[in-house]
């Protein structure tokens, strides 16, 4: 017996006997009770313990979390706990993406005492460090989500036993590593996101993966082939791969997959055909192939899309019922559009463009009445337009470059759109239950000058409309164009552009043309390059008041300006170059406030130039050249402050070069040539052409190149010298001339007879000189053209040197500049061989690769002419690096752009290319430190079918591999060794032969070098003190010791060890910022 002492009811204590089992009872409750209250206060200091952890919380969202022997934990802001054992449930400190003020510091592991714990969700904070592996061992954790941070390291392998676990995402972090073994299919896994990270390897799928609805891997580094194994996982219904470096083809077995809905591969190396058993997901939604811009960007990524399938799209993918986005630009498809659209009725967007589809534009198209998005471009399309497309109600619509003919039908006739089919393609809800909100809510986007723009942003309220028929052989009259005034009715303001350039147009500019051109906020055209006549009619101007882009230049416009010009308040580019306008400038072009350009070149302009131009405090470029202007150049014209170019030359200008063109800083190109100009030229600091002057029989000499004093100052005494020994200089050649001038008279005589025919052939081929441009070429770029814009080839304009030839600098057009790299003769066997292999280069796109725009090849002459990069080569940034800042990540980003760069021409291009001259003086920059590689391809062309070629040297001394320089044998592991090269040429400041090896003995490099210090245990005096003193951070240096190894392994002399550039690439990439 135990007593117990209590109250009776009288409130006396009576001594009462408890049987034991009560007691025990009793006992048991209490414990029990008391081991409750110490859970209960275990996971308030788990709380608690997570909040230490928090360094910064500028939201006050952890404010109310104060340890306090009465508060409730369960009322703490986030926390959410089981309504009767008042354990911690959910963790959920969900933020907006763009909060400006989010958490930042260290995921404690003490929330792993959480052990009721259902859901922890910290979204978008600046969490860092390594996922805790105790997190991963949760037993009931249901939702993980920790996308949007900064963790780094690996993803805790026990992740994969978590039985519980239906949301893993851990998107949008620095995670890297191999993906879990096993984590896709494990457990109760449904979704599953880890797009937008740094993983690696392989793409590992469990037979037993029939849970998994959501997989997204985007924006990796994942290689190999897409699993064969993802057929098993019957209930999938979202697969996004796209954005890494997978390799093969899309297996088959994705057909397997009946609920698919949305499917992305594109950003990898895939190829071969599309498995016509894609057709068998009968609820595929979305299916995108390629992508030329990253969803995470607003930057053209073309060169990250290295996907180059075969063949055409399977006609049995557009007959799918659900499908509404088809988005394959770029993708090396071919064939023929099918006929029968009949049951694509539910397609909204479709880009196929930058192809090599061929045939005509089947009239079956018009049954796609929801049509909204529509990009047919750069193909091989021919035939007429089928006649009731619904291009009216489309927000955007290219057939440009293609070869289509006929007239161009008046689309609206066609009747008016459908409301519900334009308000449901302003915005295209497709799957609100989705997880993880994938391709939810898909824009049409808001386009700019990109026919191609990513996913998952929303739609602005201004959304501009582009119909563009340019690049085809449209003849006839111009004929009406109109928008459905459905899709005007919307809450939306629209633009409109409207291109018909390089067609076969003719007739005038007529009135109403566009008659709702006033409804829109904006509205351009571009008629450039057609055979347009007549004048232009002021009706359409006065219609038109919100016209802000009029391009029709190149045609045989005549007549001279109206007063309906001085109405167009809102315009601000006007080009009628090449056409036959006469008579004078009207004064009221100075209200024209916007104006930005004005292009009025080559025409029968009369009179003077207006002062009022100078008004235009918008206006950067101006061309008033080959006309027959008169008068002087106004003064108050360098008012425009913000003018870059002025093109007046092949006029009848007189009087002075205003001194005051000296004060605009802004002005790059200045041209005043033949005019009948005097007095001195202005000292203009950013000018250095004496082409410029020329042709001006009374204007100032200038030397030379040019260095022209400013106005009003004296000619140095120098100058007064040059021009005196000028002068005898002349006399006596002129005494001379006169002297033999019956002997050269008579020898060229005996020359023209002998050699006429000869001389007569060769004029006819300059006659003919073409130069072959590639896609998205200026229509400018023309022999003639290039010789002018370098003056034919002067010094002035040489930029550079090297063993294939020359390089020189050339504006085409205002704004436009090229690199023309003129050829050594000889350095190829022929000019077909030339041609061959140098349309097989032109095809080659990346973002790291200098663009090859066109060539020309004659029989003396051999041109290449690429996009102008104006931040130098990475020789002079690397020994003229003590005038920048150079840090860790500018190393990476220059090692990784040239690395990926190198791993497409290896591993991307049929033939492969192996590059054979890598070098710092063939690696250039931007402003952004952005690297791209140049003379790639120009030592040969691999076969296909062979692993190494045999030929003569070629290269740089000191950059070549050691068995390329013995035995000539050509292998992509020479590329590797000489990237190695660069690399410690980046790291250390030193060239590959630096003079201060010389202590070392005859014949040391910078590699000998490099070994020897790592052998030393020295490797920190490998790099410049301004890089290893600015990482004050051991992290950062660590980095550096690792690229360090990286460029040691690459300079290996045995093949078998020295890495490939995926590897390379691979170990930069994992080498995280």
């Amino acid at each position: 017996m135990v007593l117990l002492s209590f109250q009776n009811i009288m409130g006396h204590p009576l001594p009462l006997p408890l049987p034991l089992p009560w007691f025990l009872l009793l006992s048991s409750l209490s414990l029990a009770f008391s081991f409750s209250e110490a859970l209960l206060a275990s996971d308030a200091m788990s709380l608690l313990s997570f909040k230490s952890s928090v360094t910064a919380d500028p939201s006050g969202l952890l404010s109310s979390w104060k340890w306090d022997p009465s508060a409730d934990h369960c009322r703490w802001y986030g926390v959410t706990c089981h309504p009767l054992s008042r354990r911690v449930i959910s963790l959920n400190l969900t933020t907006d993406r763009s909060a400006a003020l989010p958490l930042a510091g260290t995921l404690s592991a003490s929330l792993a005492n959480l052990t009721e714990l259902r859901l922890l969700s910290l979204p978008h904070h600046n969490f860092s460090g390594q996922i805790p592996t105790p997190i991963a061992e949760l037993p009931l954790l249901e939702v993980l989500e920790l996308q949007g941070n900064n963790f780094s390291g690996y993803i805790p392998t026990h992740i994969t036993r978590m039985p519980s676990l239906r949301l893993l995402n851990l998107s949008s972090n620095m995670l890297s590593g191999p993906m879990p073994h096993r984590l896709v299919g494990s457990g109760r896994l449904a979704a599953i996101d880890l797009s937008n990270n740094e993983l690696s390897g392989r793409i590992e799928v469990q037979s037993s993966c029939e849970l998994l609805n959501h997989l997204k891997l985007s924006n990796n580094f994942l290689t190999d082939a897409i699993p064969t194994e993802i057929g098993k996982c019957s209930n999938l219904r979202t697969l996004l791969l796209d954005g890494n470096i997978l390799e093969g083809q899309i297996p088959a077995q994705l057909g397997k997959l009946s609920e698919l809905r949305f499917l992305d591969v594109s950003r990898n190396s895939l190829t071969e055909r599309i498995p016509k058993e894609l057709a068998n997901c009968r609820k595929l939604s979305v299916l995108v192939l390629t992508n030329l811009v990253d969803e995470d960007s607003s930057l053209d990524t073309a060169g990250g899309e290295f996907n180059a399938f075969v063949g055409a799209v399977p006609y049995e993918l557009l007959l799918l019922p659900s499908l509404e986005i088809l988005w394959a630009p770029r993708a090396n498809l071919g064939g023929r559009l099918p006929s029968n659209w009949t049951h694509s009725c539910s397609l909204r967007v479709v880009n196929l463009g930058q192809n090599y589809i061929t045939g005509v534009l089947p009239e079956g198209i018009k049954m796609c009445k929801s049509l909204t998005f529509l990009d047919l471009s750069s193909n091989n399309l021919r035939g007429y337009l089928p006649l009731q497309l619904p291009v009216p109600c489309m927000l955007y619509f290219s057939i440009s470059r293609n070869q289509i003919s006929g007239v161009l039908p008046t689309f609206g006739e066609q009747g008016s759109c459908d409301t519900s089919i334009v308000a449901s393609n302003l915005y295209l809800g497709l799957d609100e239950e989705d997880i993880l909100n994938t391709y939810s809510n898909i824009p049409l986007w808001s386009w700019g000058s990109q026919t191609d723009a990513h996913f998952g942003s929303r739609l602005e309220k201004n959304i501009e409309i582009i119909h563009d028929f340019s690049w085809n052989r449209f003849l006839g009259p111009l004929p009406s164009f109109s928008v459905g005034d459905q899709l005007l009715a919307t809450n939306h303001s629209f633009s409109y552009r409207l291109l018909l350039s390089d067609n076969r147009f003719i007739g005038s500019l007529p009135a109403g043309m566009v008659p709702q051109c006033n409804n829109f906020k904006s509205f351009s055209i571009n008629l450039t390059a057609n055979q347009l006549s007549g004048e232009i009619d002021h009706e359409f101007l006065i219609d038109c008041l919100q016209l802000t882009d009029l391009e029709a230049a190149h045609n045989q416009i005549e007549g001279s300006f109206g007063p309906a010009l001085a109405h167009l308040m809102m315009l601000q580019r006007l080009d009628l170059r090449g056409n036959r306008l006469s008579g004078s400038l009207p004064h009221e072009l100075g209200n024209l406030k916007n104006l930005k350009w004005l292009l009025l070149g080559g025409n029968n302009l009369t009179g003077e130039i207006p002062s009022q131009l100078g008004q235009l405090t918008s206006l950067a470029i101006l061309d008033l050249s080959q006309n027959a202007l008169t008068g002087s150049i106004p003064a108050s014209l360098t008012k425009a402050s913000g003018l870059e170019t002025v093109l007046l030359d092949h006029n009848k200008l007189s009087g002075k070069i205003p001194s005051s063109f000296s004060t605009l800083s802004s002005l790059t190109q200045l041209d005043v040539s033949f005019n009948n100009l005097s007095g001195h030229i202005p000292h203009l600091q950013r000018i250095s052409d004496c082409d410029s002057f020329k042709g001006n029989r009374y204007l100032q000499s200038c030397p030379d190149p040019y260095s022209a004093s400013p106005a009003g100052l004296p000619v140095p005494l120098e100058v007064h010298k040059w021009r005196g020994r000028k002068k005898l200089k002349t006399l006596i050649i002129a005494a001379v001339t006169c002297a033999s001038v019956v002997v050269c008279a008579l020898a060229v005589i005996v020359f023209l007879l002998i050699f006429g025919r000869r001389k007569l052939g060769r004029l006819g081929s300059l006659r003919r000189k073409v130069v072959v441009t590639f896609a998205d070429s200026p229509p400018e770029l023309s022999y003639e053209n290039v010789v002018r814009a370098t003056g034919n080839f002067s010094i002035q304009h040489l930029i550079g040197t090297g063993g294939f030839g020359s390089t020189y600098k050339a504006e085409l057009v205002p704004g436009f500049l090229v690199a023309v790299k003129r050829l050594s003769i000889g350095r190829f066997q022929g000019v077909q061989q030339f041609e061959a292999e140098i349309r097989t280069l032109g095809r080659i796109r990346h973002k790291n690769l200098v663009t090859l725009i066109g060539y020309y090849v004659g029989e003396a002459e051999m041109l290449l002419i690429y996009n102008y990069l104006s931040g130098g080569n990475l020789d002079s940034f690397i020994h003229e690096r003590s005038t920048k800042r150079v840090n860790w990540a500018v190393i990476h980003k220059i090692a990784i752009d040239v690395a990926q760069a190198l791993a497409y021409l290896h591993y991307s291009c049929v033939p492969r290319i192996v590059h054979r001259d890598i070098k710092p003086s063939n690696i250039l920059l931007d402003h952004d430190l952005n690297a791209y590689l140049s003379d790639f391809g120009l030592a040969r062309l691999l076969e296909v079918s062979e692993t190494h070629a045999t030929t003569d040297v070629a290269g740089t001394f000191g950059y070549v591999a050691p068995e390329y320089a013995t035995t000539c044998r050509v292998s992509d592991k020479a590329d590797v060794y000489s990237f190695g090269v660069v690399l410690l040429e980046l790291m250390s400041g030193k060239k590959s032969l630096d003079p201060s090896f010389s202590e070392y003995g005859n014949g040391f490099n910078i590699v000998a070098w490099a070994k020897l210090l790592i052998k030393e245990g020295r490797c920190s005096e490998l790099f410049c003190p301004e890089l290893w003193e600015v990482e004050t951070v051991s992290e950062e240096k660590e980095k550096l010791l690792e690229l360090l190894r990286l460029a040691s392994t690459c300079t290996v002399e045995s093949l078998s060890v020295r890495p490939s550039m995926k590897q390379v690439l691979d170990k930069l990439k994992q080498l995280k910022t």
